[in-house]
């Protein structure tokens, strides 16, 4: 089931317009698949934030019902990119890809890990290194999923995880490359650098061994 969203189509284009827009508390995009000529859009902030705000995220499908004069047309629609404002709580600018509901698309789906405080790793001393926050996936538009979450609770130090150990819904094929590591135990920094320290003295050992053996430079006198 898909969310009902609004938008006006508009004729204007370039930063003056989208930032007089963003000012009026609407957010300027674009709708472009399925072979079809791209389109301009405004979209009203509030109401693309409701339909972010839900389970599905970014990954919700949407009848994108489109505003041009007198005329009105519905779309299947995904958010392929959302734009925001580094540090402001600002929506900037949306891609909505257009989709059929019998052909797959290719989308980003964000991984999120559980069980970080039942972990055996990091009660262990060991810390969580997070690599991986998204994988890409091909589909169809009603099985992509919200996220994949990935439980860490029996990971111990050395753990690591990469996108071929993710067992993936089915109709659901990976696109992301499966060596890639999605995060990794590591162990605690004091271990490490005493187990460094202590094999940097094994290696030198024999050779202060030799330069004490040794006789001084220039040989003895006499």
């Amino acid at each position: 089931m898909e969310l009902k969203l609004k938008a006006q189509k508009r004729e204007e284009s370039g930063k003056g317009p989208a930032r007089k827009a963003r000012e009026r508390g609407e957010v300027p995009g674009v709708m472009y698949g399925l072979g079809e000529p791209p389109v301009s859009l405004m979209i009203k902030k509030e109401d693309l934030s409701d339909a972010i705000g839900g389970e599905a995220g970014l990954n919700v499908l949407l009848d994108l019902q489109i505003t041009d004069g007198k005329e009105k047309d519905s779309h299947l629609v995904m958010i392929k990119e959302l734009q925001k404002h580094p540090f402001k709580e600002k929506l900037l600018h949306v891609d909505f890809l257009k989709v059929a509901r019998d052909t797959t698309v290719t989308m980003k789906v964000p991984v999120a890990l559980t069980g970080e405080e039942a972990s055996v790793g990091l009660k262990a001393g060991g810390t969580l290194q997070h690599n991986l926050w998204e994988i890409e996936v091909e589909c169809l538009p009603t099985e992509v999923p919200d996220h994949i979450f990935l439980d860490v609770s029996e990971a111990e130090i050395g753990d690591h995880v990469t996108v071929a150990d993710i067992e993936m819904p089915p109709g659901v094929t990976l696109v992301t490359d499966t060596a890639d590591v999605i995060y990794t135990i590591l162990a605690p920094r004091l271990i490490v650098e005493a187990e460094e320290e202590a094999a940097a003295g094994e290696e030198g050992a024999p050779a202060e061994e030799a330069r004490e053996g040794a006789a001084p430079e220039g040989g003895e006198e006499g």
